[in-house]
């Protein structure tokens, strides 16, 4: 359909003589935008931009109509007829003339719109909650006592009017109350998805983020808000027309919706803080929450300023007899199900345990993948009082059974796309490591950056250090061994106490380099790419202090190898002679090198550019993109250091500056030529796995961890598999569990893994 409404848009423009650009300005759509309707396959027009286009082409009101026909939709009454969200203020009037900064707003909101829309319906499919159908999610309205007066009270729905409901608040600002796993995360996404339907858009696109992360004491929420969404969608970090990044601009202009998640997860203590900072703002936004916390909050406090709150109400065993027989198999010659006898007898006895337990979709979804999607277990084994009795137990029996069911190999896995190279118990080990990382951080964001912070700092620092020291012994006594078989003598000292000497020196510059500007933290991950002509001509403020650091390490790089140098001569004479070459090369080694890797750094800061808004969008993309930032330039720019190192120590001889001070450089080219080999490869190695999030990954999460045993060898096979089997999800570039009950289960587990079947 969406092609065709290309086809048609192309046709209408040049009947009506105008360019792309001369649309783009009467229809205040921004011209990229129209380019892609125009060209691209798949788009998903919003019904109001249908309409801006049409009434900027002039289409009579049967074209009109042909038009919003290509994209699966009927005309409606004009939006003054019907119910406007508060966000569709900062919706461009037809007609208007954009300013270039409003332009390119406008364009970034349209891109941010598809993206989000493309994969959230990707993780509704993942999550089957239209396989049958989803489940008949149902809410209320709550007491006064947590709803602003001037908010409406009269809210119940169901899930599939969450729009008119949401719409029905003023203020745009809506609360959704529920206890865990009741459907909460399921209703946002439902929303974001409805509101980005054509049909019923909205000015403001709605963007789905984690609010447990905020710490609203140290960070405000403007400042967290963008970081998350630049995390989210890279290419929001690009600066926009006026300085500041696209998302900031956005979030500023109003066209972004927070769809807060998790309210309930924010650190202990800090919850009346948020909702303090919360009411300061006048955004609109969803926030989601288990009651306790957001009651706790408001007694402290008080309500969400103008939002309307709303409680998930509980599934009934009507709602398990029209879900659970659609996923199981049927019996030969019969109707029946194995639910159905079950059901029954819920039916009859709604006070049983298994009717108490299975009242939210979490548990419902646990005891679909337990017994309908897997064969040879019975469902009613839940209604013996002896095993099961009371709903927790229940709740515990399908937790525990739900990862060794996941994993155990059925017929279809290979013809669905399941990875069958992993048994139940290294599967199960696995994530319950991954489980405890996360218990341990306090968070339920899984990111692929910080497998490192498992270990604690010194042990951290020491690995990165041996690594470091070995990778350049061995560059080292690669380089004088190559040298050696063509007849040529570096230095005084024996190729195997060289290497030592240098690898030790590598190992300390790494330890101190990683102490200092990185300390407690861990590099966060790189939302750029190269492009040659495409890249910056002012340096980021992330460059720069990345400028001023590697020119510090260079310096000091230099000294100790100015210092190895010239080492066995003071030892062995300890004249003054001695000391004072040894403290001339060590500067001039130390002043080449911090020239040199500004120069490097300089270079790389200018090819560098921010990623679009489709990059990078999940973590194995996130993975890949920054392995290519290092690893592309390293083979040009690693060239280009060593060239510059001995091009600048041949001047520096031909200029004899150690004359004045009565000083022999005494560089032999072979020497200088080693060294900026060894100092060039290694130094390029040591940045990439010490400094980098991706060399992180690959020492700790490739490397590291499944050496000893906590992480299979293909990580990322793994953890993409464990998001088809439905053990993990994807949010923007972290994975996360299941449900954090699930990851509560795991991290607490202790028993030994057994297959249930």
């Amino acid at each position: 359909m969406a092609d065709r409404f290309g086809v048609l848009l192309r046709r209408f423009r040049r009947e009506a003589g105008l360019t792309q650009d001369e649309l783009a300005v009467r229809s205040g759509v921004a011209v990229r935008t129209v380019r892609r309707f125009e060209t691209q396959a798949g788009v998903n027009p919003q019904l109001s931009t249908v309409r801006q286009l049409a009434e900027a082409l002039a289409l009579s009101p049967a074209e009109h109509a042909t038009l919003l026909a290509a994209v699966g939709q009927a005309d409606e009454p004009a939006p003054s007829d019907r119910p406007v969200a508060p966000a569709d203020a900062a919706r461009v009037q037809p007609g208007r003339y954009l300013t270039a900064n409003e332009r390119e707003l406008v364009e970034a909101a349209d891109e941010l719109a598809d993206v989000v829309r493309a994969r959230w319906q990707q993780e509704e499919m993942r999550r089957r909650i239209h396989d049958p159908g989803p489940l008949p999610l149902r809410w209320r309205s709550v007491g006064a006592e947590l709803t602003d007066p001037d908010a409406p009270t009269d809210l119940a729905g169901t899930l599939d009017a969450i729009v008119p409901c949401y719409r029905r608040v003023p203020s745009g600002r809506l609360v959704v109350l529920g206890r865990a796993g009741a459907g909460k995360s399921m209703l946002a996404v439902r929303l974001v998805l409805d509101l980005l339907n054509p049909s019923t858009a909205a000015g403001a696109v709605p963007v789905v983020v984690g609010i447990g992360s905020w710490h609203p004491v140290q960070t405000s929420f403007h400042e967290w808000l963008v970081a998350e969404l630049t995390r989210h969608y890279p290419g929001l970090a690009r600066p926009s027309r006026s300085g500041a990044t696209l998302a900031a601009r956005l979030i500023e202009s109003g066209r972004i919706l927070p769809v807060l998640d998790g309210f309930d997860e924010i650190a202990e203590g800090l919850h009346r803080p948020a909702l303090v900072a919360l009411n300061q703002i006048v955004l609109p936004l969803v926030l989601t929450s288990r009651p306790d916390e957001y009651r706790d909050a408001v007694t402290a406090s008080r309500v969400l300023r103008g939002a309307a709150a709303v409680e998930l109400a509980d599934l009934t065993v009507a709602d398990l007899a029209d879900h659970l027989p659609r996923t199981a198999r049927r019996t030969a010659g019969d109707l029946a199900t194995a639910w159905d006898p079950v059901l029954r007898e819920l039916a009859e006895r709604p006070d049983l345990p298994p009717a108490v337990a299975l009242t939210t979709p979490l548990m419902v979804g646990l005891a679909r993948a337990n017994y309908s999607d897997t064969t040879g277990r019975d469902p009613a084994e839940l209604l013996d009082a002896r095993r099961f009795p009371t709903a927790e137990s229940i709740a515990d029996h399908l937790l525990a059974g739900f990862v060794p069911t996941a994993y155990r190999h059925q017929p279809l896995d290979r013809a669905v796309g399941l990875d069958q190279r992993w048994s139940v118990e290294e599967a199960t080990r696995w994530l319950r490591f991954l489980a405890a990382h996360l218990d341990g951080r306090r968070t339920t964001d899984l990111a692929w950056w910080e497998f490192g912070t498992a270990f604690g700092r010194g042990s951290r620092t020491s690995l990165l250090g041996l690594v470091a020291g070995v990778t350049t012994a061995v560059v080292d006594w690669l380089v004088e061994g190559v040298a050696s078989a063509f007849g040529v003598t570096i230095g005084s000292s024996s190729w195997f106490l060289s290497g030592l000497l240098i690898g030790f020196l590598g190992a300390v510059l790494m330890v101190v380099t990683y102490a200092v500007t990185v300390g407690r933290g861990v590099p966060a991950p790189l939302y750029l790419r190269i492009s040659v002509r495409g890249g910056r001509r002012r340096l980021s403020a992330q460059t720069r202090s990345r400028l001023r650091t590697g020119a510090l390490c260079g310096f000091v790089f230099g000294v100790l190898l100015g210092t190895a140098h010239r080492l066995l001569a003071v030892v062995t004479s300890r004249s003054a002679a001695a000391v004072g070459s040894w403290v001339f090369d060590a500067v001039a080694f130390g002043l080449v090198y911090a020239v040199g890797v500004g120069l490097v750094f300089r270079v790389l800061g200018l090819i560098e550019t921010p990623v679009d808004l489709t990059s990078a969008g999940r973590p194995a993309d996130l993975i890949r993109a920054n392995r290519a930032v290092p690893a592309g330039p390293a083979l040009v720019l690693a060239p280009l250091f060593a060239g510059f190192i001995v091009a600048a120590a041949e001047v520096l001889d031909a200029l004899d500056v150690g004359r004045p001070f009565g000083i022999d450089l005494d560089w032999a080219p072979s020497l200088v030529v080693a060294a900026a080999l060894v100092s060039a490869v290694a130094g390029a190695a040591g940045y990439v796995l010490g400094m980098t999030p991706w060399g992180h990954w690959l020492v700790f999460a490739r490397i590291w961890l499944p050496l000893t045993g906590r992480l299979p060898w293909a990580v990322v096979a793994f953890l993409e598999d464990a998001c088809r089997r439905g053990v993990l999800r994807q949010s923007g570039p972290y994975y996360q569990f299941r449900h954090a009950r699930l990851q509560a289960h795991l991290a607490a587990a202790r028993q030994p893994v057994s297959d249930p079947a």
